[in-house]
């Protein structure tokens, strides 16, 4: 703990930690909630609340684009009473037992619910910042190179090819203006021939990852190669080179709030699943697994 104590809570703001134990709680607190209603309500009343019509009405508005009239309100709750009995009566018969899709969407809505909540949590900037001073290597710009190529088919060439793009680099290499006909040179390629500020995932994208690989250790201003790709083999020029750069965080807030936000919401997942799982005592027949795998 340190001096001040104003700054120890600034500190434990910030932190994802706390974001997904808020999560956490409020997740209880919906249990908690829901078991009460459960085991102390009646079974056989069905209440509309305030909020419930608000979650009908939000949700028409978010597929319309309006807020609904009375009377397709009126039809949205009619509908949502409707649906209420009939999971109710499907409840009292058991309906949802051993079926394994029931099982996974009911799965899926829990997972949902922690996501959605996530989702909602607008955390301070201070926990941003927090967390990305944590990751920054994760969002730093990548080194880009700018250069020209001269493409040489192997289909086409055959077992001549490296011989004669050896011969052309050493033509290129000779010549100081041999460069500006570099377009001239080699085979015709599908692709372009010049390309500038391209990044090692860009690179690999367009030519396979041997070539990008290969790419970002040539020197720049000197004809190097043959460089093989998926296409076949290159001549490459490296023209220019921007070094690797570390951004600030508002140059880079939307990734980070995402990777910020997916955190919590898997962090907030694990820890209720596992506080859920303290409920249960879990039999596995072993045995059963053992032979299984025997027989395979």
């Amino acid at each position: 703990m340190s001096k001040d104590p104003r700054a120890d809570l600034k500190r434990w703001l910030a932190s994802p930690a706390v974001a997904f134990l808020v999560i956490g709680a409020l997740l209880f607190g919906l249990q908690a909630l829901l078991s009460e209603r459960g085991a102390g309500g009646d079974s056989s009343r069905i209440e509309v609340t305030e909020t419930e019509i608000g979650l009908l009405t939000d949700y028409f508005t978010r597929q319309w684009n309006r807020p609904p009239t009375e009377d397709q309100l009126r039809g949205l709750v009619d509908d949502h009473v409707r649906r209420e009995v009939l999971y109710r009566e499907a409840l009292a018969l058991g309906l949802d037992r051993g079926d394994e899709v029931i099982r996974r969407r009911m799965v899926q809505k829990f997972e949902f619910l922690t996501e959605d909540l996530a989702g909602q949590l607008q955390p301070p900037d201070a926990a941003l910042q927090t967390y990305f001073e944590e990751n920054r290597e994760r969002y730093r710009y990548p080194e880009l190179r700018s250069f020209t190529h001269v493409y040489f088919n192997v289909d086409e060439r055959g077992d001549a090819v490296f011989a004669e793009a050896e011969s052309v680099l050493a033509d290129l290499r000779a010549s100081p203006d041999a460069g500006a006909k570099a377009s001239e040179l080699g085979d015709p390629f599908m692709l372009a021939r010049h390309y500038r500020a391209v990044s090692p995932q860009e690179a690999s994208r367009l030519f396979g990852g041997r070539f990008a690989d290969a790419l970002f250790e040539l020197e720049p201003g000197e004809w190097q190669g043959p460089v093989a790709s998926g296409y076949g083999l290159h001549l490459v020029l490296v023209t220019d080179v921007e070094g690797s750069s570390m951004p600030e965080l508002n140059d880079v807030i939307g990734p980070v709030l995402t990777d910020y936000q997916r955190e919590v919401r898997e962090r907030a997942q694990e820890e209720i699943l596992a506080s859920l799982m303290e409920r249960y005592v879990v039999e596995i027949d072993e045995a059963s697994i053992l032979s299984r795998s025997l027989q395979r």
